[in-house]
């Protein structure tokens, strides 16, 4: 980490050759080839007056004397780095490190990146003294194979997925779908999207393979911003790149087969890549709290959810997002009781988080669910705010395909094989930042919406077909 004082920090400078790999609600993301690293940095509210630019200012002139924004930077890079990494796992995520961008390189960047970001996401500018470097995970670092006795091929394909949330708690059981398919009928509505997909993340979490591969082909009949294909770190496939499937593929495979097989031999290869549990070491099974555990092992062998094997990414995941038990109705009214500021609870987490070798989820559970008398009102929104960050992350699954027949007695973890050879895979997982502790009323509101949006939509495709049967 670099340090938080701004005057004695080296300023980064950013290669000339980046690229714009994409952007969310809170971040824009830049390729650094030249580096091999990704340069996430942190957006913030357009003003919308003359007066809200005054003031933006004033602050961004405050902010940068007193390093608020770097010290806010390296709050957030604490918690990706002591909670989040140790809950999905080390060798799924990526080291981070904490840089410096002047101001005027800040300003010239906005300036190029105009002609390249959606204009849908332009109410927001980018943030003085938030940026971070971590690794990018559309390559395969050289030390992942430089000890293999076997020739890989130059090309690396990446497919990245925003899973979404696999998982509902107990306020959203009524819910006659997934809060994703749901959500699909508002964005049609108000013109986000102009087809539903068909992709349910329950599917995917599953562990079951024709439901796996349904999820996987619909990401790929519609990507949306949930699946996108790159080559070399550039993108070939995507929501706005959508002619080209059948060149990747055949790519990706060496073949030329017919699309229909090799399709099916690239779901088989995305399922094996989600179930496989690539860690280096297993975690701590030794548990004395129980919390979580327990819940968890009930839940996930009560036929609710087909079990997915331990530590493959998908249960490192899935399990994160059953940190929320109730669902963000119950949340909302304690905030309701609570005059509560938005990033307390970070602090409050940094402070209990010691020892690495606990079980992090169980004493997340612990803290969430303690006695209201003895502990602080911000922890009891904990479980939720972890949970809600694993039901937005993002993953690519990385992969070179080996250029020579190895046999398939070979046991090597992330060597998976298929029908046309065997591929070295790679996975990591992203945006695993801190929400807003208000984030929770944002969330309560979508859900309301979504569910207006849904009911309105079928209740209306219900009457259509019933006065056509007349």
């Amino acid at each position: 980490m670099l340090s938080t004082d701004n005057e004695t920090s080296e300023q980064f400078e950013i290669p000339a050759n980046w690229i714009y790999r994409g952007e969310g609600n809170c971040n824009v993301v830049l390729s650094l080839p030249q580096l091999g690293k990704i340069l996430r940095i942190r957006k913030t509210n357009r003003p919308r007056s003359l007066i809200g630019w005054l003031v933006k200012w004033i602050s961004d002139i405050l902010d940068w004397l007193y390093g608020k924004g770097i010290t806010e930077e390296l709050r957030d890079l604490q918690f990706y780095s002591t909670v989040m990494r140790p809950l999905v796992g080390r060798k799924y995520t990526s080291e981070a490190c904490q840089i410096v961008l002047s101001k005027a390189e800040v300003r010239s960047l906005e300036n190029e990146l105009c002609k390249y970001r959606p204009e849908f996401r332009k109410h927001k500018i980018l943030q003085y003294g938030r940026a971070s470097l971590f690794d990018d995970f559309a390559f395969i670092p050289e030390n992942e194979y430089d000890y293999l006795p076997f020739k890989v091929a130059e090309d690396t394909y990446a497919i990245e997925l925003k899973l979404k949330q696999g998982w509902r708690p107990l306020s959203e059981k009524h819910f006659p779908t997934c809060v994703f398919c749901m959500h699909q009928y508002l964005k049609l509505e108000k013109k986000k999207i102009k087809v539903l997909s068909k992709y349910c993340p329950e599917d995917l979490f599953s562990g079951n393979e024709a439901r796996m591969v349904r999820a996987i082909k619909s990401l790929i009949e519609v990507p949306q911003n949930n699946f996108r294909i790159f080559k070399n770190g550039n993108l070939v496939y995507g929501d706005n790149l959508k002619a080209g499937f059948s060149n990747v593929v055949q790519s990706i495979f060496a073949s030329k087969e017919s699309l229909d097989k090799l399709l099916d031999e690239f779901c088989h290869l995305m399922r094996k890549s989600l179930t496989t549990n690539f860690m280096n070491v297993d975690v701590v099974e030794h548990c004395e709290e129980q919390t979580f555990c327990q819940w968890n092992k009930i839940i996930q062998t009560s036929g609710t959810n087909t079990t997915l094997p331990k530590n493959c990414v998908l249960e490192k995941i899935l399990s994160i997002q059953m940190l929320d038990t109730e669902g963000c109705d119950y949340y909302e009214k304690l905030l309701h009781k609570e005059n509560l500021e938005d990033w307390n609870y970070v602090n409050m987490l940094l402070d209990r988080v010691t020892n690495e070798n606990v079980c992090m989820k169980c004493m997340i559970m612990t803290l969430g669910n303690c006695n209201r008398i003895d502990c602080e009102a911000d922890l009891a929104f904990i479980p939720y705010l972890i949970s809600a960050i694993a039901k937005d992350c993002s993953l690519m699954i990385t992969v070179k395909r080996i250029q020579e027949n190895i046999g398939d007695d070979l046991e090597i973890k992330n060597i998976l094989t298929t029908e046309y050879g065997h591929f070295l895979v790679n996975i990591g997982v992203f945006d695993l930042y801190p929400k807003r502790l208000t984030s929770i009323r944002k969330h309560c509101q979508r859900n309301k919406d979504i569910y207006k949006a849904y009911t309105k939509a079928t209740s209306k495709s219900t009457s259509n077909f019933i006065e056509s049967l007349k």
